[in-house]
């Protein structure tokens, strides 16, 4: 303190060589603030360009996904049988996830679920019976309909053998299938092996295609509309069928007698290939025989390479009921109707006098032409020259969209017409 000078004395000398004491720590704290902004801000900038380039990096993937096409599950190997068939169907297609919707999740049931929906399986519940089982219909607790399936084996199962079967059950869900719900096992005493197994599928009230050609419950007969969206469905199960697992699920029973409407008109197979129901090898060998004709090559080449084909046939023969109206009693009726079709598709007025009367009014000729066609073509004698489903789900698609360009509205299913268009062959 002694030799500290006082304050003038400092003010003068830092005046006398250009020092201002205040300004300097102003200066000081002003370059300390834009440090510190200088950081922050290249903080800032380098998170917004890691971001920036992020965004850049998602566009592009999701530009290459939307340009690339949906994978399609094509069956390999469906001549190698169903224990291929369980071991290798467990992946689902983007056609089982969509289809799908809108369906109850698949459940396991007690016993007694089954049993107080039933009455304790009351024979005034019982619909039917044949070598699969009796089959019952019934009320679950939440008040939903469903037919009850009892299957009773002649010889008794592992549980882990029936599993892979119970497996594929549950993914074969479709909103054109009529489609499980759910099962319930019911084990012998020692609880080792299975006794029975309930299959529980969802109940379609509105009867089949076959009695609403004829007469609806209304009183009213299907449109050519109405039709349409029916044959559309069904071709969307077929589909599903043939490519919703892998391998495809080939010799659908496929009738018209199987294919049943719900209150809103959308159809629903039923009857179809599943495996704890397949069908007796000699019927099954003898339908194949009908469909296929015999070739040079051998059985399982030509099974496999024609897989399809006794499909698409019997779904022709449920479009040839849809467009006349009635069903043909022999099949060399069935012949000759399939005849005058071929001669009759380039003559509007003659084509109009064998279709059903109630098509002749309701239908644009464009669309009933493009039906009758493709119809042709699945009846055809050579099974290589029958179209894929997929062939015919386009034609079914692009006849409906006629049909609603010139003012009609297509019917039982809300679906539009171009779904699945743009992944499908096109028009030949």
């Amino acid at each position: 303190m002694q030799h500290q000078h006082p304050y003038s004395y400092c003010k003068n000398a830092a005046a006398a060589i250009g020092v201002n004491p205040r300004r300097s720590k102003k200066a000081s704290r002003t370059i300390k603030v834009a440090i510190v902004l200088g950081i922050v801000g290249g903080i800032v900038g380098v998170f917004a360009a890691l971001g920036l380039v992020l965004l850049v990096l998602l566009k592009i993937a999701e530009k290459k996904r939307a340009m690339k096409p949906p994978r399609k599950l094509i069956a390999e190997n469906a001549s190698t049988g169903f224990s291929d068939l369980l071991a290798n169907a467990r992946y689902i297609s983007q056609t089982m996830r969509l289809g799908a919707l809108g369906l109850p999740q698949y459940r396991p049931f007690a016993l007694e679920e089954l049993e107080e929906a039933t009455h304790n399986f009351n024979p005034s519940l019982l619909m039917g019976e044949n070598f699969h089982g009796k089959l019952y219909r019934g009320r679950l607790e939440d008040g939903t309909s469903a037919v009850i399936r009892c299957l009773e084996f002649e010889w008794r199962y592992a549980i882990q053998d029936l599993k892979p079967h119970l497996e594929l059950l549950s993914k074969l869900r479709h909103r054109h299938l009529v489609s499980l719900l759910g099962h319930c096992i019911d084990y012998d005493v020692d609880g080792s092996t299975v006794k029975r197994i309930f299959l529980i599928f969802e109940y379609v009230s509105n009867g089949t295609l076959r009695s609403n050609l004829s007469e609806r419950m209304t009183g009213e007969v299907l449109t050519w509309p109405e039709r349409l969206g029916v044959l559309i469905g069904v071709a969307r199960g077929i589909l599903f069928l043939h490519t919703g697992v892998v391998p495809g699920i080939f010799h659908n029973n496929l009738k018209i007698t199987n294919v049943l409407l719900d209150q809103n008109l959308v159809s629903k197979l039923k009857g179809y290939n599943l495996p704890m129901l397949a069908e007796d090898m000699d019927e099954f060998e003898a339908k194949a025989e009908r469909h296929n004709p015999v070739q040079k090559e051998p059985e399982y080449l030509r099974r496999r390479k024609l897989a399809d084909k006794g499909d698409i046939y019997d779904f022709g023969l449920i479009l040839l009921e849809t467009i006349v109206g009635r069903a043909p009693s022999i099949e060399n009726q069935e012949t000759d109707i399939v005849q005058e079709l071929l001669n009759f598709v380039t003559d509007e007025e003659s084509r109009r006098q064998l279709v059903d009367p109630i098509i002749s009014s309701t239908s644009v000729d464009e669309s009933l032409a493009t039906v009758i066609e493709i119809t042709c073509k699945c009846l055809s004698k050579e099974p290589a020259s029958r179209p894929s489903v997929e062939d015919v789900l386009w034609n079914l698609q692009y006849a409906a969209q006629v049909q609603d360009t010139s003012g009609g509205d297509l019917q039982g299913d809300d679906d539009s017409p171009d779904h699945f268009s743009t992944s499908l062959k096109s028009r030949r």
